[in-house]
């Protein structure tokens, strides 16, 4: 489907309804921010409350060609404080400034499906990150008051098992990028992304989960990924942020969990930084190792290996809720 014609095809009586008569744009609520978009979004939650001065606005426009004096450009990107201008081959380019505005032109015949994907994928992303707040490439389930992140590599398992903890009966925050900000206290709160998914087809295979009247947003070799919508037991408020767990595959034949300390958990919050590349070009080397090391702080930080090509979702679910259990004793009961 083109881009072009995505406004008949999604237009329902419930995206209708939220729809702004004054300016003609939709509203919907992600990340603790509240939207006003020229582009229907239903992926996002629809923003019924409005809000105060945390208006972003996505428009379709013409993006500028470049940027004035860029910290770091490449060919398909250029950044500089509060600019960040990039394209994506067939889809189209992206500029995000100072943290409340993006502006989308679609490349000719764009799939709006993909359109949308790099506008709430790495737009997104730099747009939080121009807020200050901190996104962790990972996903998140609430466990009992808490929010637990699942960090790692792409393909590593982190949407499984989030998948896994939502068949158990516990609720999600997001399933992709984990958008954390410290409170005047130094509390980090995890904010509520949106009801999807996104699953490799083994996982969805392992899962149960049909995936032949769904379109792949990205192809392999024997390997697709889909999106999927899940609104039940979606978490629409900030939770407290209280471990985050790296996964990784090892040889071992058992799950186990090892937690870090010290500088070997800020390492662990620095390379999963969703998009770590944009850091330095906005600007923000030193104040997101100063976001790192206060999180650090004030969470458990823990790698939980799994062995390779072995079933082992039950495990690796018991093994966090007991380890959560131990670690929080008495303070956050499991």
């Amino acid at each position: 489907m083109s881009f072009a014609n995505q406004a008949a095809y999604f237009r329902t009586e419930e995206l209708e309804i939220n729809r702004e008569e004054r300016t003609g744009k939709y509203r919907y609520k992600v990340f603790g921010l509240h939207i006003m978009s020229d582009i229907q979004l239903p992926e996002l939650l629809i923003d019924t409350e409005g809000g105060d001065s945390s208006w972003v606005n996505i428009s379709l426009g013409k993006t500028p060609t470049s940027i004035s004096e860029p910290v770091e450009k490449t060919e398909s990107y250029q950044i500089a404080a509060n600019q960040f201008l990039f394209q994506v081959p067939g889809v189209g380019c992206y500029y995000v400034t100072k943290g409340n505005s993006i502006t989308v032109q679609p490349a000719e015949h764009a799939e709006e499906c993909f359109v949308r994907l790099f506008l709430l994928g790495t737009a997104l992303g730099a747009l939080l990150m121009q807020r200050s707040s901190f996104p962790i490439h990972g996903s998140a389930v609430v466990i009992n008051g808490g929010c637990v992140v699942f960090t790692g590599v792409s393909g590593v398992g982190k949407s499984t098992l989030l998948a896994a903890f939502r068949e158990q009966g516990y609720s999600f925050l997001t399933d992709d990028v984990a958008a954390v900000i410290l409170d005047a206290d130094g509390v980090p709160w995890v904010q509520p992304a949106y009801p999807q998914q996104k699953l490799w087809r083994d996982s969805a295979d392992t899962l149960g989960v049909n995936t032949v009247s769904l379109v792949p947003v990205y192809s392999g070799v024997n390997k697709d990924k889909f999106t999927i919508p899940v609104h039940k037991r979606f978490w629409q408020s900030p939770m407290p942020l209280v471990a985050v767990y790296e996964l990784e595959v090892g040889q071992s034949q058992n799950v186990t969990i090892n937690s870090f300390s010290g500088l070997d958990k800020l390492s662990v919050l620095i390379n999963h930084t969703y998009r770590p590349w944009l850091i330095d070009g906005l600007g923000l080397k030193v104040a997101h190792f100063k976001q790192c090391a206060a999180i650090g702080k004030r969470v458990t930080v823990s790698r939980l290996t799994r062995p390779e090509g072995v079933f082992s979702l039950e495990e690796q679910v018991h093994l966090v809720k007991q380890d959560l259990g131990r670690m929080c004793a008495g303070a956050y009961n499991i």
